[in-house]
């Protein structure tokens, strides 16, 4: 079971949390879901104006059957995936979107095999954030 393979502790000045492999997982395989509340570009433009520029790391937007979406998983809410650290050169994992019932989860899936104790990371996309200019 992945789930078992994941554990998360982590800190760093630059990277804030990160996630771990307990175990050794597979090329191809599930690793975490990104989940939080999905919620409409609209909502996602009224809690921008409320919340401290700290969450905004936590606004995963996307496209679903032609609309703009947004997981917000600013709330601390004990899943992995909103913990998962950014890296743009050399992911080990692929965000995909997952239609289940007809609604979009946001799932992480392995690259390439990740050996026990390798942080979990996958590519942000194009936006230019500070972190990716810092050097650690």
């Amino acid at each position: 079971n992945v789930f078992l393979s994941i554990a998360f502790l982590f800190f760093s000045v630059f990277a804030g949390r990160g996630l771990f492999a307990k175990g050794s997982i597979c090329k191809g395989d599930f690793v975490v879901e990104y989940r939080g509340d999905i919620i409409s570009d609209a909502e996602l433009q009224r809690r921008r104006k409320r919340y401290h520029t700290s969450s905004a790391a936590f606004m995963f937007e996307f496209k679903w059957r032609g609309k703009s979406w947004c997981i917000d998983a600013s709330r601390e809410d004990g899943s992995f995936g909103r913990i998962v650290n950014d890296d743009h050169k050399h992911p080990n994992c692929k965000m995909k979107k997952i239609d289940v019932n007809g609604k979009p989860h946001l799932c992480l899936f392995a690259l390439n095999d990740i050996k026990e104790g390798e942080e979990i990371t996958y590519d942000y996309g194009e936006e230019d954030y500070p972190w990716r200019t810092q050097h650690i």
